[in-house]
């Protein structure tokens, strides 16, 4: 080895120069520069290969060039290193691989991450969701994104008419996907079949607060009209908080908490799971009465009742210290609820 080239190993790099790359390559992005954000990032990696932010950014380019594979490939990389914040990397990757739809990969990688009882609470959400459709998905035998999803043009002064009327299609799960696909799109006739699809009390629960997240994502600053289970509600999406700032929410997670962590951290998260996903369903709507005690043991009840298992509702209604006929009336709500979630889906 000459001389020149032991002097190009030990260069050391001015004190910053990783930071300053990397800060440049974030402002490239935000400006969708990408050609020179994806150079800077680059750059940076070459003096620090595990430089978080910059192997995070190194994902976020490839996503905006529209390059998921790679994007996938280098997000499952740094899990496997343990490069940066596992749980913001998981998110992204699990994202990336819905929009792939590699279903089974994800309900696998997700079932694993549950088990471990390790989940933030600020990210549970998500995280649960994209577990639950990935399921519905997965046990499908055949590929939700047909050949009328795969036909669609994506161009933006093109309406995907044909994403659109998906939405009006009998199969749940090909509106969720088309849903999906609707994301990265603006168009107006977009918007209008969003609304009307708030309006109609047919429509999925879950598929309507998708719907408003959607709208809330993309900035649109009027209020709409949502129906669900016959009550009515206008509401303007920027309106909308996470579902984890919700204080009774996290008040009724809380309850469910104390009282099944030690003796069944196993069932507390099946709890846990159940009542986040009754959120998700009534947003922007929300449980009556307002006892955490009582939706806490409502949760509890549906959850062993759907087990198999035995129980007591008295017992039950002794443990959480309220009255038997409200627990059983809430936990029959509950039910009616779950029923309509990805109502038509044969499971």
């Amino acid at each position: 080895m000459n001389d020149e080239t032991k002097s190009k190993e030990n260069v050391i790099p001015f004190p910053g120069v990783v930071e300053k790359l990397v800060e440049k390559g974030m402002d490239a992005l935000k400006e969708k520069r990408l050609n020179d954000a994806l150079e800077d990032f680059q750059q940076a990696l070459k003096h620090n290969q595990n430089h978080p932010q910059a192997r995070y950014g190194v994902v976020l380019t490839y996503i905006e060039l529209g390059q998921l594979d790679d994007a996938v490939a280098e997000s499952k990389r740094m899990l496997q290193e343990g490069i940066g914040d596992y749980f913001d990397v998981l998110q992204v990757h699990v994202s990336l691989l819905v929009q792939l739809a590699c279903y089974e990969e994800v309900v696998t990688m997700l079932e694993a991450v549950l088990a471990e009882g390790k989940l933030p609470s600020t990210q549970a959400e998500t995280f649960y969701q994209l577990l639950h459709f990935s399921r519905q998905m997965s046990e499908d035998d055949h590929h939700i994104v047909d050949d009328t999803l795969i036909k669609v043009k994506e161009a933006e002064d093109e309406p995907p008419i044909e994403l659109i009327n998906l939405l009006d299609d009998q199969n749940v799960k090909k509106q969720w996907a088309a849903i999906q696909k609707l994301k990265k799109h603006n168009h107006p006739l977009v918007f209008e079949k969003y609304i009307e699809f708030l309006k109609d009390e047919e429509k999925d629960l879950i598929l309507k607060t998708l719907i408003l997240q959607n709208l809330k994502d993309k900035n649109i600053d009027e209020q709409v009209e949502i129906r669900k289970l016959g009550q009515v509600e206008y509401i303007n999406p920027q309106a909308l908080t996470d579902l984890f700032e919700n204080p009774f929410g996290q008040k009724v997670a809380n309850r469910i908490t104390y009282h099944l962590e030690q003796d069944n951290p196993s069932l507390k998260e099946m709890v846990l799971q159940l009542w986040w996903q009754y959120l998700f369903a009534l947003v922007p709507f929300s449980p009556q009465p307002k006892e955490e005690n009582v939706w806490a043991g409502a949760v509890h009840l549906v959850v062993v009742e759907s087990l198999g298992a035995e129980f007591d509702e008295k017992e039950i209604s002794e443990q959480y210290n309220v009255n038997v006929n409200e627990l059983v009336k809430a936990a029959n709500e509950l039910v009616a609820v779950e029923e309509q979630v990805f109502q038509g889906v044969e499971l």
